[in-house]
């Protein structure tokens, strides 16, 4: 059931002489939530964003935007004039405390300052040339860079985030036990950093990195993983090889993973 809507559509013609205000200067847009002191579901993907989610002890939301003026020519019989902005559409809603911000393609180098309830799930992705950072939040997370670096800083939860290109570093103040955590980069370091008395089993795959820790690890002994599946369309096989360790006794599941990147366990206190 429907207890609330909130809807903020912001188009930028590219029309001579358009304000260009939400190019120059953050557009602040204030959010109420439909059950103030809950937590929230917040989603943003843009093709190409610096994204910054902050929690904080608050009941509504907050997203300061800004958006990089684009340029287009006219052409007059008296010759080409240069026109200011682009057009594009910025959409924000809000129902039920799930809160969504998209923009379509034609948007370029999108700023998002949001700023949340501590107590939020985030699924944030971008694409070109993009930063996700999040601090202060308790919840699961999505992240997902292709071409820029992922930042947390004191999660309490869990984190699944992927990069190409990129480094993703986490820091936790906690580690939730019953979802998974995951970090996976291709071309990028990888850091995961936890309180000096955490327990953790941790997952590393570092083909041709190096892993540097700041705790003592007992290693497991372990042989590669298969998984099979079967179905009448045939038949799906997977081998997987990984180090196994236990820091501080064992606990919550950390997967790392990176193809040409180092892997990097650190103590946060």
């Amino acid at each position: 059931m429907k207890t609330h809507a909130f809807r903020f559509v912001l188009a930028i013609a590219f029309l001579s002489g358009a304000s260009p205000a939400l190019a120059q200067s953050p557009q602040v847009i204030d959010v109420p939530l439909s059950r103030p002191g809950d937590p929230i579901h917040l989603e943003i993907g843009i093709q190409s964003a610096h994204i910054e989610v902050i929690g904080e002890d608050r009941e509504d939301a907050r997203f300061e935007v800004s958006i990089e003026d684009g340029e287009r020519h006219i052409v007059t019989p008296s010759g080409t004039q240069s026109l200011k902005g682009g057009g594009y559409t910025l959409e924000l809603d809000e129902e039920d405390n799930e809160i969504s911000l998209e923009t379509d393609w034609r948007a370029n180098n999108v700023t998002v300052l949001a700023r949340v309830p501590r107590r939020a799930d985030l699924e944030l992705g971008t694409i070109n040339d993009g930063v996700i950072i999040v601090r202060n939040i308790t919840g699961n997370l999505e992240l997902s860079n292709v071409n820029g670096p992922i930042t947390v800083e004191n999660l309490s939860g869990s984190v699944i985030a992927e990069a190409v290109n990129a480094t993703i570093d986490v820091s936790f103040d906690r580690i939730d036990d019953t979802n998974a955590t995951s970090l996976e980069s291709i071309n990028g370091d990888l850091y995961v950093g936890l309180p000096a008395d955490a327990g953790a089993r941790v997952i590393l795959d570092s083909a041709q990195g190096e892993i540097f820790s700041d705790f003592e690890v007992d290693v497991e002994p372990s042989s590669p993983t298969v998984e099979r599946d079967d179905d009448e369309d045939g038949v799906s096989i997977r081998i997987e090889s990984a180090i196994v360790a236990k820091v501080n006794g064992g606990g919550p599941v950390i997967r790392m993973k990176t193809l040409y990147g180092d892997i990097h366990i650190k103590k946060t206190n």
